[in-house]
């Protein structure tokens, strides 16, 4: 046995098992956010579908594509906002 760094493994071993846990903390906060963005993401659209607050769907239309950056996401997203625009009476015949 060396008399410097006999406890360096063990120390080592230790830093491992704590930053193995902190990587587990964090996907399991980073699964908890994405939940709850599901969710948000499906109530907005519930709200949407049925009109359900004036002004929403004119607000959605006219800032969701600044919203985005990526212009993959604006192209994926300009469908809705194409619906979004329509008429009442017209959405109801999609």
């Amino acid at each position: 046995m060396s008399l410097l760094g006999g406890n360096d493994l063990k120390e080592q071993q230790k830093i491992n098992a704590l930053e193995l846990k902190i990587s587990r903390e964090k996907q399991k906060l980073d699964k908890k956010l994405t939940r709850q963005k599901i969710l948000l993401g499906a109530f907005l659209v519930d709200a949407l579908e049925k009109d359900a607050v004036d002004g929403l769907k004119k607000y959605t239309a006219d800032n969701l594509l600044d919203f985005l950056s990526r212009q993959t996401d604006k192209d994926l997203m300009s469908d809705i906002i194409r619906v979004l625009e329509q008429p009442k009476d017209r959405e109801d015949n999609i």
